[in-house]
Parts: C-alpha cells; sequence; structure tokens
C-alpha cells in the first residue's frame, strides 16, 4: 500500500514538473517591447502559434489531459488576463481568445494522443501549425497581389486570425497585415469570439475525446 502511495506521488510529481515546463512555453510572448511593456497582442499570437505542438508534446509525454493538460491551458489564460490588465493595448475578450488557444492546444493533444511518437505527430503539428499561422502574410512576401478570395481565405484559415479576432481585436488592420492582404480590396467578416472561441475549445475537446478512445481501442488490441 505504501509503495502504491508512493508511486502515485511520484507520478504526480512528474505531471507537475511537466505542466509547468511546457507551460513555460508562454515565456518568450513576454518579451517586453520597445515601450518597456509586454504587448497582449504578441503573447495570443505566439500561443496561436505553439499551441497545438505543446498539445501533442503533453500527450507524447503521457500527460494526463486532466488537470494537468488543461492546467497549461489555464495558467497561459491567467497570464494572458494579467498582461492585458496592464497594458496601454486594449484587449476586449481576452478569455474568448484562450478558449480558441484551448481548443487549439487539446486539437494537438488529440493528434499526439493517437499518433504515439514524437516523429509522427509533434514535428508535423509544429510545422503545418507556423504555416498555416504565417500564410495571411504570404500576399505580400511574394511582392505581387494575391486573388482577393483567396487571401480571404488564408486569413480565413490562419490561427493566429482565430485568436486576435476572438480577442475583440481588428486583426485585419493590424500593422503587418493589413498592406500584404490588402483588406481593402475583399470583404470578409472576422471571427465572433463568443461563439468561436467556444466552439473552438469544444471541437479541440471532442478531438481529444476520441483520440483517447481510439488509443484505448488499440491498446488493447495489441494486448
Amino acid at each position: 500500500m505504501d509503495d502504491s502511495k508512493e508511486a502515485a506521488q511520484r507520478r504526480a510529481s512528474r505531471q507537475l514538473r511537466l505542466s509547468l515546463a511546457l507551460a513555460a512555453v508562454a515565456a518568450p510572448g513576454l518579451v517586453p517591447l520597445a515601450g518597456g511593456a509586454s504587448d497582449p497582442l504578441v503573447l495570443l499570437l505566439w500561443l496561436a502559434h505553439v499551441a497545438p505542438a505543446t498539445g501533442a508534446a503533453a500527450a507524447l509525454l503521457r500527460l494526463d489531459g486532466w488537470p494537468y493538460g488543461a492546467a497549461i491551458a489555464g495558467a497561459w489564460s491567467i497570464v494572458t488576463v494579467c498582461v492585458a490588465g496592464v497594458s496601454e493595448r486594449i484587449v476586449p475578450a481576452p478569455l474568448w481568445a484562450m478558449a480558441a488557444v484551448a481548443g487549439l492546444y487539446y486539437a494537438g493533444f488529440a493528434v499526439g494522443r493517437a499518433a504515439g511518437s514524437t516523429r509522427s505527430s509533434l514535428a508535423p503539428v509544429a510545422c503545418v501549425t507556423l504555416l498555416a499561422s504565417w500564410l495571411p502574410l504570404a500576399p505580400g512576401v511574394s511582392g505581387a497581389p494575391w486573388p482577393a478570395a483567396l487571401a480571404s481565405r488564408l486569413l480565413d484559415l490562419s490561427p493566429a486570425t482565430l485568436v486576435a479576432e476572438c480577442a475583440g481585436l481588428d486583426w485585419m488592420r493590424t500593422p503587418g497585415i493589413y498592406d500584404p492582404v490588402g483588406t481593402d480590396r475583399f470583404q470578409r467578416q472576422a471571427w465572433s469570439g463568443e461563439l468561436a472561441g467556444p466552439a473552438s475549445l469544444l471541437i479541440g475537446c471532442t478531438l481529444w475525446g476520441c483520440a483517447a478512445a481510439w488509443s484505448r481501442r488499440r491498446e488493447r488490441r495489441l494486448g
């Protein structure tokens, strides 16, 4: 009995350490800018980039999705709200944005849980997410205007767009987005935070549940 309790304590300690280490990936988004303070938009965009890969890493490291996995998204939410509260930038709905970030995190967690190996999930998730986040800048990088409909779809597919617009920020007119994409050339409807944020979280958790069920069935078949 004592041995089982000690083993449970060691496992809980490991889970806690992993949670803290993975939550710390938010640190680069907290680097003070020229004004000497962290920018909540920078933090949100950084989390949009790294959340799926972090979720995949958590699953691959056998971190429990609940409560330790959820603690990572919870820690990010607390930090984001604190940064938004003291920033000169007004962030109307940081919690809706964090719901979207949590959905991206659990989508990555689902991929990691289903795949079961670092080579087959972590690197692809990280690469695809980074590519999707940078897609809206592609017209500007290319040096030539893209068709309005294509530029609109690129914005819709970007996790950075989802998170920024769930926060209530005018992402299409943020410096670095407006000129390259040319938002004056087409019409698109921004993501609604109160709908897209919870929907993203629901989809991410549903994917996690499906991946967990599939993984258990696979393990039973393999003995």
